[in-house]
């Protein structure tokens, strides 16, 4: 299977569909498919080759998705940012200092990008891949040339953390892309009659699934109308929606969104949701507004999407209740196991990978070597496996926290107990210095109404979450409430050393005793 091929629509009636549905307008399969045809020529005219390497700064909307085809068609090697919805210049050039790319293709909408790379020596291509209707009526006329007919090996490499929490470029083959766009779509039960709103971005795993998925299953694909997400419950309403995904950051203002509209919902199909824990509180107010079917997928950027999977059945069985975070059970395209350290007798070990689906390792630009993985992918994540096989996340291994006690303490096993405490609106345990204590402690710093009461009677509300579901080894040592919400960046995620700025250490409640530091 090869990405271009999803843009090749023989039959006369499926032709005439449509398939994307855009702000401005929609575009039938055959448009969508003249358009890739278009462009390939146009990158062909512009010198652009089969196996070489290209940065693209994309919007994330119609022309993203017929680049990325234009790229299977040709043979490309398409680097960019992962999971980042705009970058700064000075971050682009970094990138194309350190890529050294044959092509720099930009795609955004705004002329001053492009300018300001012309104006630090970086001469980008800019194709038109939706045009008028002239354009398009050119473009019917041309066939899809394929250069590239197997899936193009390196096909997408992603900066990304890594495991590590270091700067890495993932690289993902072609067939890895199109495995997880077939077993993700049909997990989530995508059909042609679907209404797939496309919430992600066209450099992370959610925005280019769920856009080829729809393609795949000659569903509909719609583009909001705006990242204002409090907005999107009326466009779920207007268009029908049946299919979307919302970190849990996003589902927050998305349910507010709904609440204030007064949005009708009743055509969601299925909600995923996945890349964070979700708060039980928040998970609950969602299922009883979307009755709907509710999956939660577990997965990694080296994975290029979900393997792990909480069905519909598993949330009526309510495992969120009884796992503290709970992912539910492997699906089939990867083996999944635990490497346990010596001496540890407590079953949580590190998830360990191992099968086809996975990355063909980490990119070094210098070498133009990859680093392979080997027989099994070391994800960095703590985790252990319930009775009945279900994969129950403990943290990362780079952020977890030893006590003074000398207990391991799992940042995000804490946060998502933290999380479901009524008041708290963001939470996030930190390891920072304490003045009566030696060395550093872990402090839970939280956000929410909770944040204006009294710390005695907050740490009393904290205290009693904290009892009934984790044992006093895994509590943090202080609490610290802001009235201020906490510094995130462009992808709605906290900014630890922002947030570590902001504790002082007289406004530090000991969690384990009644004192407050002075």
């Amino acid at each position: 299977m090869k990405l271009i091929w999803l843009f090749q629509c023989t039959d006369a009636a499926m032709r005439e569909r449509t398939a994307f549905v855009t702000p401005t307008r929609s575009y039938t399969h055959a448009q969508v498919g003249h358009a890739a045809a278009r462009l390939i020529r146009q990158l062909g005219e512009l010198g652009v080759r089969r196996g070489q390497r290209v940065v693209l700064i994309p919007d994330h909307d119609e022309n993203a998705l017929v680049f990325l085809a234009a790229a299977s068609a040709i043979g490309l090697q398409v680097v960019m940012p992962y999971n980042l919805n705009n970058a700064a210049t000075a971050e682009w050039i970094d990138m194309i200092d350190t890529v050294a790319p044959q092509h720099v293709v930009c795609l955004k909408r705004d002329a001053q990008v492009a300018a300001a790379l012309r104006a630090a020596g970086v001469e980008p291509i800019e194709p038109a891949v939706f045009g008028h209707a002239a354009d398009e009526e050119e473009g019917a006329g041309i066939d899809v040339v394929v250069d590239s007919p197997d899936p193009v090996e390196n096909f997408l490499v992603l900066f990304t953390s890594g495991t590590t929490g270091k700067a890495k470029a993932v690289s993902i083959s072609e067939a890895l892309v199109c495995t997880r766009v077939a077993s993700v779509s049909a997990r989530l039960k995508f059909a042609p009659d679907s209404r797939i709103l496309m919430t992600g971005l066209m450099n992370n795993t959610t925005g280019v699934i769920f856009s080829f998925g729809a393609l795949l299953h000659d569903a509909t694909l719609v583009f909001p109308e705006g990242r204002t997400i409090e907005a999107w419950p009326r466009q779920v309403e207007r268009q029908r929606i049946t299919h979307m995904m919302l970190r849990p950051i996003a589902l927050r203002r998305f349910i507010d969104g709904a609440r204030t509209s007064g949005a009708d919902l009743s055509s969601l199909r299925v909600l995923a949701y996945g890349a964070a824990a979700l708060p039980q509180p928040l998970l609950e107010e969602g299922r009883a507004l979307m009755r709907c079917d509710w999956v939660q997928g577990y997965g990694l950027s080296e994975t290029f999407g979900p393997f792990c999977w909480l069905t519909e059945e598993d949330h009526q069985r309510k495992l969120y209740e009884r796992f503290v975070y709970c992912v539910g059970k492997p699906d089939s395209t990867l083996d999944v196991a635990l490497r346990y350290q010596e001496g540890r007798q407590d079953g949580v070990g590190e998830v360990m990978l191992r099968g086809a689906a996975v990355m063909q390792g980490y990119l070094d630009f210098t070498s133009g070597q990859v680093q392979p993985v080997g027989e099994y992918f070391a994800t960095g994540d703590f985790g252990e496996f319930s009775p009945s096989g279900e994969l129950i996340l403990k943290g990362r291994m780079s952020s977890t926290i030893m006590s003074a006690n000398g207990h391991r303490i799992y940042p995000e096993e804490v946060e998502s107990v933290l999380a479901g405490v009524p008041g708290v609106e963001e939470v996030v345990l930190l390891n920072a210095a304490s003045p009566h204590d030696l060395g550093s402690s872990p402090i839970a710093c939280i956000h929410g109404p909770l944040a204006a009461r009294d710390p005695d009677a907050a740490r009393a509300i904290v205290l009693e979450r904290l009892t009934a579901r984790l044992s006093e080894e895994k509590w943090p040592d202080y609490l610290f409430l802001s009235g201020e919400p906490f510094p995130k960046n462009a992808n709605d995620k906290l900014i630890k050393p922002a947030v570590l700025a902001m504790i002082r250490p007289e406004r530090l409640t000991r969690i384990t005793s009644m004192e407050t530091l002075q």
